[in-house]
């Protein structure tokens, strides 16, 4: 098959790309996307054990700047083959979608084994962008694939939506539903409003078990939010997880018990950083001390950070008298 000639610009990876690919390599946001929106009254039996996101590299090479999001590839135990299935995110209309995801199509099939039993690559693009998609859905291709062809009835790359689509119709698991609202709010102005709802859904997300997976969507979300979300809004979003997280009474104690009991190495400080990237690096005892101050300059009581953080009052007393030093006359800060 010959390739035709691209430019070769490296492509640089975006906020949303970053936050895209964060997202949809995990299972429990694949197979929900899978079961409620792409085979939604299917028999198909899909084996997640089975399946796994292959790395971008696989549809890499040549392309250079056209590069995928997700390649999937899922097992289907009732007919034991493989499906595959590619992901590509646009935040704006563009143009060389068509291309680009021809240029996928050729690269995935190149990459299969002649003896594998499978079918697709089923070409999908979500869209989290503020204008109206107006990019053809026909690929044209001049050689269809017929195993693609057994799944749809028009060669045509699939198209969801999220950003035009009502909040209460996304739907699918709580992993799901807070990837999809991410992508589609935290550019925007509504992030403010809206992070009360996703607060809920990571909430949700507690009620069901995992309280270290929660801790790594509140890393990726607060990360995205930090280089995405608009500037002047950024440090107040930051606040309200981190108030929700840290210091709400009810809404959210599973999570506060993780913070606390965990450490949470990288998310304590990862997710609340002050717009510096040298806290990644510090240890557990550096990212509670964090806590604790944030928490002092919220106004929090040396009792209830003591309770949070479990760091002993003493150390709390050391840190305030560090943030709000003594004035010459020696009152003290209330």
């Amino acid at each position: 098959m010959i390739r035709p000639s691209l430019p070769k610009r490296k492509r640089l990876q975006t906020p949303h790309d970053r936050f895209f690919k964060a997202m949809f390599g995990k299972t429990a946001v694949i197979s929900s996307f899978v079961n409620t929106y792409l085979f939604p009254n299917s028999n198909l039996d899909i084996d997640y054990n089975l399946s796994c996101a292959i790395k971008n590299d696989t549809v890499d090479g040549f392309l250079n700047e056209f590069r995928s999001d997700i390649v999937y590839r899922l097992f289907d135990k009732t007919r034991s083959l493989f499906i595959y299935i590619l992901f590509e995110h646009k935040s704006s209309p563009d143009k060389r979608t068509i291309i680009q995801l021809k240029h996928y199509l050729n690269s995935i099939e190149n990459d299969i084994s002649e003896d594998e039993k499978h079918e697709g690559p089923i070409l999908i693009v979500i869209y989290h962008g503020r204008r109206k998609w107006n990019i053809s859905l026909s690929l044209n291709l001049d050689l269809p694939n017929p195993a693609l062809q057994k799944h749809f009835s028009k060669l045509e790359y699939l198209l969801f939506d999220f950003s035009h689509t009502p909040d209460e119709k996304i739907l699918g698991s709580p992993q799901l539903r807070l990837a999809i609202l991410g992508l589609k709010y935290v550019r925007t102005r509504s992030i403010i409003k809206k992070i009360d709802q996703i607060i809920v859904i990571l909430k949700e997300m507690i009620d069901k078990g995992d309280k270290r997976e929660v801790g790594e969507y509140v890393d990726d979300l607060s990360s995205y939010i930090d280089s995405a979300a608009p500037e002047d809004l950024r440090e107040k979003v930051r606040e309200k997880i981190k108030t929700a997280i840290i210091t709400g009474e009810k809404k959210m104690s599973s999570i506060k018990e993780y913070f606390k009991q965990e450490g949470l190495k990288e998310g304590i400080e990862k997710g609340f950083k002050q717009g510096t990237e040298q806290g990644i690096k510090q240890g557990i005892e550096q990212g509670i001390e964090q806590v604790a101050l944030n928490m002092l300059k919220d106004g929090e009581s040396i009792e209830k950070i003591a309770h949070y953080t479990q760091l002993p009052k003493e150390k709390i007393t050391s840190l305030q008298e560090q943030l709000f030093p003594r004035d010459p006359g020696g009152s003290d800060h209330n």
